[in-house]
Formats: structure tokens, C-alpha cells, sequence
């Protein structure tokens, strides 16, 4: 059965029978044979093969769901006896965006494996869609980031929230202007503690300004154009950019102002280059998730993490 299931996950996850059996070291008539047999004898087919690329059927989503339980099981159960025999230590992979992967995460891990010496973790940074297909597949065992996923997949437990702010160099002379609005680095890092609010800023302010932009696939991006329109303007872009502290680092040089995440401020050194602004708007503000598919069994490590990532927050809570 096993080989069964290693066979028809191979063909959906590679969305293709002939790449499924260069992975399988196989001959691709072998494999069509093979999927064939397990399909008359369950009855019904697994793959629609008249769509380009392969897609599994009802049945197919049914066998692939089931597959992961059993695949689950097996890879606890040889975690289990190999922990007892002291061989191999447990596994752990965990997606996450660049930000996270460089200066979060590596502190919660090297924290949750003071508790739990005998586990080695894996950190995997791209794209919130490209991890989550990998969360989908089973290659992560866990994704850290903003909002939920699909919830009929997997499940997304509320991990911290942060607020999206707009960072201007401190060169910028519309900073005299705003100066009412403006908090120096060390303010906006005190600001979730006692010290009193600014106002939020008018970003139709900021309307003639360059802006430097995430691209589309960042979740940032969305939110930054949404909220330029609800301010009455689209922003005049003048960089794109992969990723936020790259963002972060030009805003600094003076190259360009940036909507960033305001928990950068907890990984930063203080800098006097750039002034933070407060802004009045639902999209300003996102939860961060840990999510994990639900289909399977949960590991005793995966189990243990989820309860330690409860506790385990960032400094700066909201």
C-alpha cells in the first residue's frame, strides 16, 4: 500500500506522470500501469488526465487526503523508535518570509530547542504562496506568517499582531511639515508601552512623494495600494522591491519612503535617518498566524511547538 501511495503522490505532486516517474526512477509506462491498477481497483480514477498540467479527481482528493495521514503516522511512528533508540533527532520545518526566517525565528528555534535538545529544524524563506503549496505537500510542517489560510486545508492559530507604518527618510523636509505626526525611531519603539499617541498622519500628504513598493506577491503591496486609495491617491512608485528591509535600508539612504511592518523596529538598531508615521486605517493593521495542515497526525514535535509558539512572543505585543 505504501508503494501505492508513494506512487500516486508522486504523479500530484509533480502534476505530471512522465516528471513523476523521472522522480521515481521508473519507466513512465511502468507508472501508468501502475496508477491504472490502483484505480480499477479502487473503482473510480484519481487524475483528470485531460487537463494540462494532471489534476487529481474527487476520488483523488479523498485518496491524497488520506495518503497524508498515513504518511504522517509513518514518519511519527519512525521519529518515535528513533528517539528511543537515540538515533536520528526529531525534524522540524518551518516557512516563513525572509524578515522572519533572518531575525525571528532563529532566536524562538535556538529557545525551543534549549527545551527539546534532540530536534533539528529547517528554515525556508519565499513567497507566502509558494510556502504555503509546500505546506500544502507536506514539505513544511509549519508556516509563520501574515493572515490565515485556507481554512478548509489548514489551520491557522493567531500567533501576534503587528501594525503596517509609513517610514520617511529623516531628510525629507515634509518632515518639518508633519512634525506633529512624526515619531523619531526610539518613539515608535516605546510607542506600545506608555508613551502617549501622535495622531495618525494624512497620507493625502504624501500624494507627491516616491514610494517605494513590495511587489505583488507580498501581502504589503495589497494593503499599501489599498491604502493610498482610500487616502485619494494611487503612489507614485519609483522602486519594487522584493523585500521589506530592503526597503527599510533605501527609506534610510533617502531613496524613497516605504509602508513597513513595525515589528522591524524590534530587530533594528536605533537610527536617526528615518521618522516613523501612525496611520488611520483597517488595512494598517494584520495578525500573524502559525499555520499547519489539518489533514494528518501532528507529530509529538509538532505538537510540542505549537504549544511552545502560545508562549513564545515577540517583545512587542498588541
Amino acid at each position: 500500500m505504501l508503494k501505492d501511495i508513494e506512487y500516486i503522490y508522486a504523479v500530484y505532486q509533480e502534476r505530471s506522470f512522465s516528471k513523476a516517474a523521472r522522480r521515481l526512477f521508473i519507466s513512465q509506462p511502468s507508472l501508468s500501469a501502475a496508477v491504472k491498477r490502483i484505480e480499477n481497483e479502487l473503482g473510480l480514477p484519481l487524475f483528470n488526465r485531460s487537463t494540462n498540467p494532471v489534476s487529481l479527481t474527487e476520488a483523488g482528493e479523498y485518496y491524497i487526503n488520506f495518503a497524508d495521514k498515513i504518511m504522517e503516522t509513518e514518519r511519527e511512528m519512525q521519529e518515535h523508535f528513533a528517539a528511543l533508540a537515540g538515533g536520528a533527532p526529531a525534524r522540524l520545518n518551518v516557512g516563513s518570509s525572509m524578515f522572519f526566517c533572518s531575525y525571528v525565528l532563529p532566536e524562538i528555534i535556538e529557545a525551543f530547542r534549549a527545551r527539546y535538545a534532540n530536534i533539528t529544524a529547517t528554515l525556508s524563506e519565499g513567497s507566502s504562496v509558494a510556502l504555503s503549496e509546500r505546506l500544502r505537500e507536506g514539505a513544511l510542517d509549519f508556516l509563520l506568517e501574515a493572515e490565515q489560510l485556507d481554512k478548509n486545508v489548514f489551520e491557522s492559530v493567531p500567533w501576534t499582531a503587528e501594525r503596517i507604518v509609513l517610514a520617511v527618510p529623516a531628510s525629507n523636509p515634509i518632515n518639518e511639515e508633519l512634525s506633529e505626526f512624526r515619531y523619531s525611531f526610539e518613539e515608535m519603539a516605546a510607542e506600545s508601552t506608555d508613551a502617549p499617541l501622535k495622531p495618525a498622519v494624512p497620507l493625502e500628504r504624501f500624494a507627491e512623494e516616491e514610494f517605494l513598493i513590495l511587489k505583488r506577491w507580498n501581502d504589503i503591496h495589497r494593503r499599501s495600494l489599498a491604502i493610498c486609495k482610500e487616502a485619494g491617491f494611487t503612489p507614485k512608485v519609483s522602486m519594487y522591491l522584493e523585500q521589506m528591509m530592503t526597503a527599510y535600508y533605501l527609506v534610510c539612504e533617502g531613496r524613497g519612503i516605504a509602508f513597513v511592518r513595525d515589528t522591524i523596529l524590534d530587530c533594528l538598531a536605533p537610527s536617526d535617518k528615518v521618522f516613523f508615521f501612525r496611520l488611520d486605517n483597517s488595512e494598517a493593521s494584520r495578525g500573524i498566524y502559525l499555520s499547519y495542515k489539518k489533514s494528518g497526525v501532528l507529530s509529538q514535535v509538532q505538537r510540542d511547538f505549537i504549544d511552545f509558539m502560545k508562549t513564545e512572543k515577540l517583545s512587542r505585543r498588541r
